[in-house]
């Protein structure tokens, strides 16, 4: 894969502090559970610069046009693959491409890997591309994965035919403090032994007790049970794991401040392809400042596709964004 060394390096000194007043404010909110939790025990995660992504194609049987550019679908955070299922095939259907969705890494099927940061997600996309498809592909991100795939189309360009952002922008932004609160709440899981022993119906109203008072919302907690270590494998029998999700790792780490940041790696560099921006009118992940300021600067073809939806636009509004991404993956 080539990629200039100079712009794929780990965070410089400057970044980190930038991030200082983050970390400390939210370990100084969490540190009686931190202590709870053992946090500072929890084993470190093996490093890898760049990890082979699990994946799944969506067109069944149904026949692709070849003459038409496939779609990789990237996830957020807590997220995998499955959580495109619906989409995907929806769109494989009708358009007729094929649709692929991938676990990032520390998610899904994908293996374990430090660090959790922006630009080694981003080597590990770019290897995918190259090493599955010959041709440029649509390229789908959303929340952590949007950030993914934007860096994806600035670093290597040739490699996209478009993109498509969902609910995210290129800045530095901070994540709501409910990412951090259901991350306390998961690791409160990881460590209650009477879960090791549940399954099915049991394990569900059990993991659902625990998360209620870190997250008052049903459909979110409902959300975070698809990231349950379903033990399909020995790696994961033996692991130990409530959670695919590396959930003790993160909060170890500080993850979700290095998924705040947008890297200086990618100042400068611009992605000339045609970029639809969709939005959750209710989230504060892209706004109106980001639309007119910050996204011209990497993406001078970018539109927007507005929604009357919080973050979760996908859930709220299915049908409607399947017919809004139809439409640009057709223009």
């Amino acid at each position: 894969m080539k990629l200039a060394l100079v712009k794929l390096q780990f965070r410089s000194s400057h970044i980190m502090i930038r991030r200082a007043y983050g970390v400390l404010k939210n370990q100084y909110k969490y540190s009686q559970q931190f202590k709870e939790l053992q946090i500072d025990n929890v084993p470190d995660l093996p490093y890898h610069e760049t990890v082979p992504l699990a994946w799944q194609s969506f067109k069944g049987t149904n026949t692709i046009d070849e003459t038409k550019a496939p779609m990789v679908m990237l996830h957020g955070i807590l997220g995998h693959k499955q959580n495109f299922s619906s989409v995907g095939r929806h769109i494989c259907s009708i358009s007729k491409r094929d649709v692929v969705a991938v676990d990032m890494r520390n998610h899904g099927a994908t293996m374990l890997a430090a660090p959790h940061d922006y630009m080694s997600m981003t080597r590990d996309a770019i290897a995918f591309v190259e090493s599955n498809f010959q041709k440029p592909v649509v390229l789908a991100g959303y929340s952590m994965g949007a950030k993914v795939a934007m860096l994806a189309t600035l670093f290597r360009p040739e490699l996209f035919e478009k993109l498509v952002v969902i609910d995210n922008s290129p800045v530095d932004q901070p994540l709501e403090s409910q990412f951090l609160t259901i991350l306390v709440g998961m690791a409160y899981v990881e460590r209650d032994e009477s879960v090791k022993d549940l399954r099915g119906s049991s394990l569900i109203r059990r993991i659902d007790q625990i998360l209620a008072p870190f997250e008052k919302r049903k459909i979110v907690r409902q959300y975070l049970t698809s990231s349950l270590n379903r033990k399909s494998t020995e790696e994961d029998k033996n692991s130990g794991r409530t959670y695919k999700v590396p959930i003790l790792n993160f909060l170890k780490d500080r993850t979700l401040e290095q998924l705040e940041l947008w890297p200086d790696e990618a100042d400068g560099l611009q992605y000339s392809g045609p970029v639809r921006v969709m939005r959750g009118l209710k989230s504060p992940f892209v706004t109106d400042t980001n639309l007119k300021r910050d996204f011209p600067k990497y993406f001078p073809h970018v539109s927007v596709t507005d929604f009357n939806a919080g973050h979760w636009l996908m859930s709220e509004q299915p049908e409607r964004f399947v017919h809004q991404l139809l439409a640009f993956l057709e223009r």
